[in-house]
C-alpha cells in the first residue's frame, strides 16, 4: 500500500493543482474509454491491447531500457511487462538488443514498424482532437500544449531519476 500523500506547503498553488488534476483525469478518462480506443483502432488500422499499446508510446518516448527497468517506471509486475514484451516482439514492434557491457543483458528497442504504428495512433488520435476541439481558438490550444509538454518533460526526468544510471550500454 502506497504512504499517504501529504498536502503541499504553498496553499495558494493548491486550488491550481486541483483545477489542473482534474483537467488530466478528465483527459484520461476520454483517451482511455472504450470509444475513444475502438474508434483510434480503426482509424488507424491497430490491433493492439490498450496495455500493447500504451507500452508501445512508451518506447517511443524513452531510450532503451532493460526489462526490470521498464517495469518499475510503469509500475507494473515484471511478468505482466515481460509477458506485453511478447506480444509486441511477435509483431516485430520492439525488439531486444544485447547490451554492449554486458551481452548476456538486453535492452529493448522499439523498431521502424513501432514507430510506424504510433505515428498511425496518434495521428488517428489527432484527427479524433481535431474534430473536438474544432471550436476552441488555436492560441487557447498552444497555452494547454505548453503546459501538457512541460508535464511530458518533468515526466521523464523523473523517469530517468527512478532508473537511475546510464541504460543505454
Amino acid at each position: 500500500m502506497s504512504p499517504a500523500v501529504s498536502p503541499q506547503p504553498d496553499a495558494v498553488a493548491a486550488p491550481s493543482l486541483d483545477r489542473f488534476e482534474a483537467g488530466v483525469s478528465a483527459m484520461v478518462r476520454w483517451a482511455e474509454s472504450r470509444h475513444v480506443r475502438g474508434e483510434v483502432a480503426s482509424r488507424s488500422g491497430s490491433d493492439l491491447q490498450p496495455s500493447e499499446l500504451r507500452l508501445l508510446e512508451f518506447f517511443d518516448l524513452a531510450e532503451p531500457m532493460r526489462i526490470s527497468d521498464i517495469a518499475e517506471c510503469l509500475q507494473i509486475d515484471i511478468s505482466t511487462t515481460s509477458l506485453q514484451l511478447r506480444q509486441l516482439r511477435k509483431k516485430q514492434l520492439v525488439e531486444a538488443v544485447p547490451m554492449e557491457r554486458d551481452r548476456r543483458a538486453t535492452m529493448i528497442v522499439i523498431t521502424d514498424d513501432g514507430r510506424r504504428m504510433v505515428a498511425r495512433v496518434r495521428a488517428a488520435r489527432l484527427e479524433l482532437l481535431r474534430e473536438i476541439f474544432a471550436g476552441i481558438p488555436g492560441d487557447r490550444l498552444d497555452q494547454v500544449a505548453e503546459v501538457l509538454l512541460l508535464v511530458e518533460e518533468h515526466m521523464l526526468e523523473g523517469m530517468r531519476r527512478l532508473i537511475g544510471a546510464d541504460t543505454t550500454g
